[in-house]
């Protein structure tokens, strides 16, 4: 039986608390939305990077975290076969650009 000092501490405060400021979110869905593919089958790839972002919280890796969550994106749309390789760069610069924008705003 353990007392209460030895039980495991639970998070609090917002320093773990997973989110995407709503200027990001809207950030993000319009870069998607610049891309040349207007019919819905990037929307799933789109959220899945919100949701990663929003799962990198406020830890001490952000900047790694970031980069993992839009590596994850940039292949998963290159798998797609929906757009070039300069597209695909595009894409990356502007994620990248997003997320700095993100860290410095925290």
């Amino acid at each position: 039986m353990t007392g209460p000092a030895e039980q495991p501490a639970l998070p609090s405060g917002t320093e773990d608390t997973p989110e995407v400021p709503g200027w990001a979110e809207k950030s993000a869905r319009d870069i998607f939305a610049a891309l040349p593919v207007h019919d819905g089958r990037l929307d799933a790839i789109r959220d899945a990077y919100l949701d990663c972002l929003a799962g990198a919280g406020r830890t001490q890796d952000l900047d790694m975290e970031h980069d993992r969550c839009r590596q994850q994106a940039l292949g998963a749309v290159e798998n797609t076969g929906l757009l070039p390789a300069a597209r695909l760069e595009d894409l990356d610069q502007r994620l990248a650009a997003l997320e700095a924008d993100i860290t410095a705003n925290l």
